[in-house]
């Protein structure tokens, strides 16, 4: 299959949604298919900065990065607009506003899509709420090339799909990727879409080396012994660390011997927060890191905390399970599909700090219980959450979609 992706950013840009489109291609092209990837040259969604190069070819998929406009005080002020007005009037007349203020805006995104439409037998979008979604939403429809996407839908967040533009796209894709079977129930029972698939995000595990907690840690700063909470992704509000900040003070006062390292971008939010928690004991903080440290944090850790609220997946879970240590998530529907309460992991209430210290207590007294949830969670990521399993899934779609659509084009044709 020749397969073009078009996806809001890509490695090197953090996310659970960069993640699932970079491991896609990868797989895909080394099971012989034809992938190119079209995407933003930003690692940041904050800023849409145009960072990147321009093209590269990275384990034979072929990127082609575009120059966006840059992320501004008035973007994001048209953003809100947008929002506010459309939730109140449902109007149409401010789309626009949200569509220039989600980005990326890369002019000549559209042209080229257009133009080399037809060299592609699928065109699949990788994440939805963000402007690149329409623009090959259209451009691949004006071409009459057939259309797969993975949304990425956060069901507790509307204005990652609930915009008309956005539910057009929906459902005029020939196919949707859910990545959870929630999402694939929100999205059924709402008619957007008859053909939903669940694929899923998943990891390669060749790619969690086996590492010694004790030189992780070291690496870290972080004491030999000691409980160590880790909270790993994006510093936003929706993310949960000011919660899990809350329950860490709250359990540091009786116990002395526990730690909470906090791994990644920090954002207006996560600064403003800071100044509360300054010189605090037990507290360690980390911005962006490089792949190597970010495994050694998950290496160093007894337990991955993060209650976020706002998840279509949450691939740091798998992440954890990797290296065999259990995890506590907000009870949301997404991740209540993935996180088995009291099996691999906790689930908590969202905003519940006593319900999340009493969960983390019970891991601290009892570190035999704490093993076999990661243990049970590294069992089922092999038994179901590899990238080989879910490219199955991907591939098989993509391959169904294609010859339906060559089929219905060859009766057109027949009876024009």
């Amino acid at each position: 299959m020749r397969l073009l992706h078009v996806s809001h950013q890509y490695w090197p840009a953090i996310g659970g949604a960069e993640k699932y489109i970079t491991s896609l291609s990868e797989e895909l092209t080394r099971r012989g298919h034809q992938v190119s990837v079209f995407t933003s040259r930003s690692v940041d969604y904050h800023t849409w900065r145009n960072e990147l190069s321009r093209s590269e070819e990275r384990k034979g998929v072929s990127v082609h990065r575009f120059s966006s406009l840059p992320r501004t005080s008035h973007t994001w002020r048209a953003l809100e607009y947008g929002f506010r007005n459309y939730r109140r009037t449902e109007a149409r007349r401010y789309e626009p506003f949200i569509f220039y203020g989600n980005g990326p805006i890369c002019p000549a995104m559209f042209p080229t899509i257009l133009w080399e439409a037809r060299r592609y037998d699928l065109i699949h979008i990788n994440n939805l709420h963000y402007s690149h979604a329409l623009v090959a939403y259209v451009a691949a429809r004006l071409r009459k090339v057939p259309i797969v996407i993975t949304p990425h839908v956060h069901v507790e967040q509307g204005e990652t799909h609930d915009v008309g533009y956005m539910k057009a796209v929906l459902r005029g894709s020939d196919a949707i990727l859910a990545v959870s079977r929630p999402e694939k129930a929100y999205l059924m029972e709402r008619g957007w879409n008859s053909d939903v698939v669940v694929g899923g995000n998943g990891l390669r595990l060749d790619r969690f080396p086996s590492l010694e907690r004790e030189r992780s840690r070291r690496r870290l700063g972080l004491p030999r012994d000691g409980f160590v909470i880790l909270f790993l992704g994006r510093k936003t509000r929706y993310k949960g660390l000011e919660m899990c900040l809350r329950a860490f003070t709250a359990l540091r006062q009786s116990r002395e011997d526990v730690y909470f390292l906090a791994v990644g971008p920090e954002t207006d939010f996560s600064e403003s927060m800071w100044s509360e928690y300054d010189g605090m004991e037990g507290l360690v903080r980390r911005g962006r890191v490089s792949d190597e440290e970010r495994l050694a944090a998950l290496a160093a850790c007894d337990v991955l905390v993060m209650p976020s609220v706002g998840e279509a997946f949450g691939i740091v879970y798998l992440e954890a399970w990797a290296y065999r240590k259990p995890v506590i998530a907000a009870r949301i529907a997404s991740v209540s599909s993935i996180v088995c309460d009291s099996t691999d992991g906790f689930l908590v209430e969202p905003g519940r700090v006593a319900q999340l210290v009493d969960r983390l207590t019970r891991l601290v007294d009892d570190p035999v219980m704490a093993r076999g949830m990661g243990e049970n969670g590294r069992a089922k990521l092999e038994r179901r959450y590899t990238v080989e399993r879910i490219t199955d899934v991907v591939e098989g779609t993509c391959a169904r979609v294609i010859r339906r659509h060559a089929t219905l084009m060859e009766g057109a044709s027949q009876c024009a």
